[in-house]
């Protein structure tokens, strides 16, 4: 689905409330002030690809800052992607700020403060990826955000022209009925590995032991995950330590070895309910494909996480 906003339709003095909204509806929450005396002025195109918001902004000078406020009253978090395609910006998160100049990249973490101002005015493409979908540890995540990332850079540049490409899409109403799956797929996988290679890189120690087991054991989990006779137990065996050092490994992270099995079956049996070359099989065999015995069962976790059923996932995926 593609929409698009723009303040010019508006009296003056509704616009601020006006643009607030329209980038809380397509990326995040913010609080925003503009840096000139006139109303914000701001067009934005965005496209939903899956779970993804790309979109295409212009605007005047203004000041975006996610507080701690904005933050509790706004339940979603994502990582936002940005690129600066003209005039400038500058990022500050977690102690790190950054000028962004035309043709940069920069991350963000929604789930914590940052402030970004443009102190001039502004076009820049944008995609924000729901957390739950990336599958990289928080501690490589909080080394990449913060940082401008040049268009030469070999995985930047792909993610660059992938987040480009869709905001254009936007930008021209184009549809993508029928290729969200993929290309969903597609630029999360993309993300995936340059957080994962610029996070190591960023580190300011070479990576522990027990970090790089992390990994290790995740790569497993993933490699293995539709099998049912998946556990804690066989991980633990296939990696030779103790179920007491598995769980110890995974203290620190966001969720327990068991959880994160969970988390990335239900999270399969969304994507292959959503697949077009899939509807031939019915929940139930797609549910059993990764190890969920009962449908029942299968149907309230996936409702619980999701907020919708399988079916009517299914349906509205279809549609």
């Amino acid at each position: 689905m593609n929409k698009s906003f723009r303040t010019d339709i508006l009296p003056p003095q509704e616009r601020a409330e006006y643009w607030t909204d329209a980038v809380h509806q397509a990326f995040t929450r913010f609080e925003i002030r503009p840096h000139e005396q006139d109303a914000v002025r701001g067009s934005l195109w965005l496209a939903s690809v899956g779970a993804l918001h790309v979109g295409h902004v212009e605007a005047s000078p203004q000041r975006m800052a996610r507080t701690r406020g904005t933050i509790a009253n706004d339940s979603g978090s994502a990582l936002l992607v940005s690129l600066q395609e003209a005039g400038s910006s500058v990022v500050a998160q977690d102690g790190h700020e950054t000028l962004l100049t035309p043709g940069e990249l920069v991350m963000v973490d929604t789930r914590r403060p940052f402030v970004r101002d443009f102190p001039g005015s502004f076009r820049q493409n944008v995609a924000a990826i729901p957390l739950e979908l990336l599958d990289v540890p928080d501690s490589l995540l909080a080394r990449v955000v913060g940082h401008a990332y040049q268009p030469t850079h070999y995985i930047g540049g792909i993610l660059s022209s992938f987040v480009n490409r869709l905001a254009a899409a936007a930008e021209s109403n184009t549809c993508l009925a029928g290729t969200n799956h993929y290309l969903e797929r597609g630029i999360i996988d993309v993300l995936t590995a340059f957080v994962s290679h610029e996070g190591l890189l960023n580190a300011d120690v070479t990576p522990t032991a027990e970090e790089t087991l992390r990994l290790l054991i995740r790569d497993y989990i993933l490699a293995h995950l539709n099998r049912p006779e998946l556990s804690p137990g066989a991980i633990a065996a296939a990696h030779h330590i103790s179920v007491r050092y598995l769980h110890k490994l995974f203290q620190g992270e966001d969720m327990t070895v068991s959880r994160w099995i969970h988390h990335q079956r239900l999270k399969a049996c969304r994507e292959e309910l959503a697949r077009h070359d899939l509807a031939g099989l019915t929940v139930e065999t797609i549910a059993q494909r990764w190890g969920f015995a009962s449908p029942a069962h299968f149907s309230r976790i996936f409702r619980a996480a999701y907020g919708i059923t399988p079916v009517a996932w299914r349906r509205m995926a279809a549609a």
